[in-house]
């Protein structure tokens, strides 16, 4: 994989954030950049994962299977 360099141009408030967080963490700018970049990411990801839970929990033909499968669980149990 070829690493492409990219311009930024952090504000002064930016900068000091950044310097700071660097220090804090014991890692370069480059990496803060990169982990606020991956943690933004993970946290899309979860989001989406949620609208889409919820899009399902919303559903009645997904409600109506969830029940199903439960009282097909409740026959097993009584074996």
């Amino acid at each position: 994989m070829t690493v492409r360099a990219i311009s930024f141009r952090p504000d002064e408030a930016t900068r000091h954030e950044l310097e700071v967080l660097a220090e804090l963490r014991g890692v370069t700018a480059s990496d803060v950049i990169r982990q606020a970049i991956h943690e933004a990411y993970v946290a899309e990801q979860y989001g989406r994962a949620r609208a889409e839970l919820a899009e399902w929990r919303a559903d009645p033909a997904y409600q109506d299977e969830i029940a199903a499968v439960q009282e097909e669980m409740s026959d097993l149990r009584a074996w």
